[in-house]
């Protein structure tokens, strides 16, 4: 774990970014499993909701804006 202060290379920040759109896409992947399989009978979607944890939007989300964010500063570094 990096502690405050630490200076990431380009090459870490890259990795940074590649890791943020793994999760990115992770989560996105089990959204579309997740919508594409929610029954619509109501016994059986309280049985789903109980072996199924619901989608994280926000996680998808934030880790673009990460990924934007450190590209936005990488490209203004990179000579």
């Amino acid at each position: 774990m990096r502690s405050k202060g630490v200076v990431m290379n380009t090459g870490e920040k890259i990795d940074y970014m590649i890791q943020c759109l793994k999760v990115a896409k992770a989560e996105y992947d089990y959204m579309v499993d997740y919508v594409a399989n929610e029954p619509t009978e109501q016994l059986e979607l309280w049985k789903f909701l109980d072996t199924h944890r619901a989608p994280n939007k926000a996680l998808i989300k934030d880790n673009l804006k990460n990924v934007a964010r450190m590209g936005f500063q990488l490209a203004n570094e990179v000579k």
